[in-house]
């Protein structure tokens, strides 16, 4: 296997096709986050919130499933480079925009 255009124009289509993984680790994240706490013992969608520790352990396990795409994104975007410079590396910044509002979405409501 030669290393050409070929193959640099199959890793931009492989980093906007990762995007995908979006879908399965947002549900990954809500059942981590969900299912940790009420197996930890505590009420899952009522108004009683967990201790600050669970919540915390719950929400990094769960900021950690819904970023598992960013490492293909950044791995397939670097190797697209070569071939297109200027939107090579975009599904990552994508996938760190998301990442970045779910974190803000799921951090910012438990110290209130």
């Amino acid at each position: 296997m030669g290393s050409g255009e070929g193959t640099e124009a199959h890793a931009g289509l492989v980093a906007w096709l990762s995007l995908l993984l979006v879908i399965p680790c947002f549900v990954l994240a809500f059942v981590v986050g969900e299912g940790l706490v009420g197996l930890l013992g505590y009420p899952v969608g009522t108004s009683m919130r967990p201790p600050l520790w669970a919540g915390a352990i719950a929400t990094g396990l769960a900021l950690v499933a819904f970023a598992i795409p960013l490492w293909p994104t950044w791995h397939y975007g670097r190797r697209a480079r070569a071939a297109s410079p200027r939107t090579a590396m975009l599904p990552f910044v994508i996938e760190v925009v998301l990442v970045a509002g779910f974190t803000v979405l799921n951090v910012v409501p438990m110290g209130q």
